[in-house]
């Protein structure tokens, strides 16, 4: 593993600013010297430009890519978006986690990457994994309908405990291409979120992991765009984790209850839950947000577990499909 997730995933924004023109991004530095990357509030964004920031969600040390097309069924095909990495638990709950709620004046953002290493040091999931920052440098990406200013940029530096010309802020609006991208590519964390935070399981036994998820069809009302975007993952999210167990550690039980369908709540389209925890994202119910369909690879005994399936119906009726068939 590479000695900084703030490291690598700056490897990545380098490159980014780099190739700005052809990625339809832009890249560039507030009064304080902070570097703003922005992939999709006054720009386009492209489908590299998804792919490379979901990168940097992850810290810069897993694998990102799209598929096309990432196949569903018979009926319906579409671009997807693949993750695997070898460093499960680190790169999804220790960068990749939308843990940080950003709130400055008027200004909003969700914040991910690897800059939370820096903010949340004491996230036992460091310690689990054995990892420590070491970087002066920090790298954040936001889920934000706006750009952020200077006091959104010192803001982030100073409990970062970085100086703002050290900080890369990268921004994709929920309504935008690599916003789509982004959230989609989220499938493997949020059944490592339900394994650590619910099903109380040891992640770190997680030894791989892959996942293939649709990505969400662009769509300009923010609202709306939350909701696809999650049903993308809750109806459509497939996630294959391979597990070194201990020894008689049965893992059929685990599996069982990993998929979305294993909650209560399944059946209901985001929207239709999050208004019902009165539109606060951290009431709602934690174990619907985790993939359609979940495949467990016991290390030890070498069974496969399989459990969870596409919706397929419910994940075009969130999609708004319009199926067009011409016959002659």
């Amino acid at each position: 593993m590479a000695e900084s997730m703030n490291i690598e995933a700056k490897k990545i924004t380098d490159k980014m600013i780099q190739d700005a023109e052809k990625l339809n991004i832009e890249a560039f530095q507030l009064e304080n010297n902070t570097t703003v990357i922005d992939c999709g509030v006054n720009v386009a964004g492209s489908i590299k430009g998804g792919e490379l920031f979901a990168k940097v969600c992850l810290g810069g040390i897993s694998d990102v890519g799209i598929s096309i097309p990432g196949d569903l069924s018979d009926i319906m095909a579409m671009p997807a978006v693949k993750v695997k990495t070898d460093f499960p638990a680190l790169s999804t709950l220790g960068s990749q986690k939308a843990g940080w709620k950003i709130s400055i004046g008027d200004y909003y953002a969700i914040g991910s990457g690897p800059a939370q290493t820096h903010k949340f040091i004491n996230n036992p999931i460091y310690e689990m994994t054995g990892y420590s920052e070491t970087a002066d440098v920090a790298v954040i990406t936001l889920e934000a309908d706006e750009l952020p200013n200077v006091e959104v940029a010192e803001y982030i530096a100073s409990e970062c405990g970085v100086t703002p010309e050290n900080l890369v802020i990268v921004v994709a609006p929920t309504s935008s291409l690599v916003g789509s991208i982004q959230i989609s590519a989220r499938a493997l964390e949020t059944g490592i979120f339900k394994m650590y935070e619910i099903l109380d399981f040891d992640v770190t036994k997680i030894t791989y992991a892959a996942g293939i998820t649709p990505i969400t069809p662009v769509d300009p009302d923010g609202f709306k765009a939350m909701g696809k975007t999650n049903d993308a993952i809750i109806f459509g999210g497939r996630a294959y984790y391979y597990i070194q167990p201990d020894e008689g550690e049965c893992l059929e039980e685990l599996a069982a209850n990993l998929p979305s369908s294993a909650s209560d709540k399944y059946g209901e389209s985001f929207i239709e839950l999050f208004k019902q925890a009165d539109g606060d994202f951290y009431k709602m119910p934690k174990d619907i947000f985790a993939p359609a369909q979940v495949i467990v690879n016991d290390m030890l005994t070498g069974q496969m577990y399989h459990t969870g399936f596409i919706d397929l119906e419910r994940l075009k009726k969130s999609f708004e499909v319009i199926e067009i068939i011409n016959k002659k």
